[in-house]
């Protein structure tokens, strides 16, 4: 019982913060280089080609609808009196999931092209893995964190973004 509790006990201290309304973003890793969207796009072809293999998805997955993605990796770009908008990997990859997946830039697959871009973007900032070499988010928490954006309520996105980067926090 006592591994139980120990392997979880961010969770339980996280979901106790959430309760008193104090679930609170951790500083984090300074920086996070954000793949151009030439560069992104390319990354996306190549999930777009083995998805339409698999057939899970058509020629309208990761189209981009108008300036949409080029405006989310700007936001995200931005600065603040001279400070980084977003001034840490993990601020980065939640903005970038949420942004994505809210914002629908594609016309088709946005939960599934933000939830790559999230990914690809904490492993071109070698923070993808944790020290023993297992992926920080596993599939299942990634699947998670992706709906829960999807269906949440846009009031609720400081919280979410919080929750994201407490995930991602390697403390």
């Amino acid at each position: 019982m006592a591994d139980l509790i120990t392997r979880y006990s961010r969770a339980f201290h996280w979901l106790q913060r959430y309760d008193d309304g104090q679930l609170e973003a951790p500083a984090g890793q300074p920086g996070g280089h954000l793949p151009s969207e030439a560069e992104a796009m390319s990354a996306l072809g190549e999930l777009k080609r083995v998805l339409i293999e698999r057939g899970e998805a058509t020629n309208l997955f990761a189209s981009v609808r108008g300036t949409g993605l080029g405006a989310i990796f700007g936001n995200l770009d931005q600065s603040v009196f001279g400070e980084p908008a977003y001034p840490s990997v993990e601020s980065k990859a939640a903005h970038l999931l949420y942004f994505v997946v809210k914002n629908h830039p594609f016309v088709d697959g946005n939960k599934r092209s933000g939830a790559f871009l999230f990914v690809d973007f904490l492993q071109r900032n070698e923070h993808l893995l944790n020290e023993a070499g297992e992926p920080i988010i596993n599939e299942a928490g990634l699947t998670a964190l992706t709906l829960l954006v999807a269906e949440s309520d846009p009031k609720q996105k400081e919280v979410l973004i919080r929750l994201i980067m407490c995930m991602l926090g390697r403390g």
